[in-house]
């Protein structure tokens, strides 16, 4: 672990969560409230009673550069950059690559208990893919992650605003992100 006090949200290269201090918003929180934010790596981390999930962000799960994410079972696991890529992948060739909701439904993707037999085996298969895309998802993070965290210490806490200053995020980011990861012939071009 980091011998040096960490006083800002950062990527944690050992495991590739970001973990630090946050600033929750919302109101529910008093302005300015802080949290800390914990890493897979940590021995006791952090649990937030009043949350689905005690993280305010990770990098998102396509890119590695911008953020996504947050306290809800309701959030995205890719920036909006990503997510617009996903949405364009899909009307251009009707396959969509990643169901990028962190729950099924954000992704159109549920039982229905009152559905015919056959209809509900289809929806319980579209689930299932949808539980086996994370672990799609999981490969390909951790060996972009792998790519990227190369140049730096692969024992530090680096800050996030000093790991987007050398990945920035953005369009361009995304789009590289998504012709590496599905192919680029897959990838239309930018709007």
């Amino acid at each position: 672990m980091s011998e040096q006090p960490i006083t800002e949200l950062s990527v944690h290269i050992p495991c590739g969560g970001l973990r630090g201090p946050v600033q929750l918003r919302g109101r529910r929180y008093a302005p300015g409230e802080v949290r800390w934010q914990s890493c897979s790596d940590e021995v006791r981390p952090v649990r937030w009673a009043d949350s689905d999930v005690s993280r305010e962000c990770d990098l998102c799960v396509i890119c590695l550069r911008a953020t996504a994410g947050g306290r809800s079972r309701w959030s995205w696991l890719a920036c909006e950059n990503c997510r617009a890529v996903n949405s364009a992948v899909e009307t251009g060739w009707g396959i969509r690559p990643f169901a990028l909701g962190r729950h099924s439904v954000m992704n159109g993707i549920a039982v229905r208990c009152g559905a015919p037999r056959d209809i509900r085996q289809q929806q319980i298969e579209r689930v299932a893919w949808f539980a086996d895309g994370f672990g799609r998802l999981r490969e390909w993070r951790n060996d972009e992650f792998a790519r990227l965290a190369r140049r730096f210490d692969p024992e530090a806490d680096v800050p996030l605003r000093l790991w987007q200053q050398e990945w920035p995020p953005g369009p361009r980011a995304s789009r590289d992100a998504f012709a590496r990861v599905i192919g680029p012939e897959f990838v239309p071009p930018p709007l």
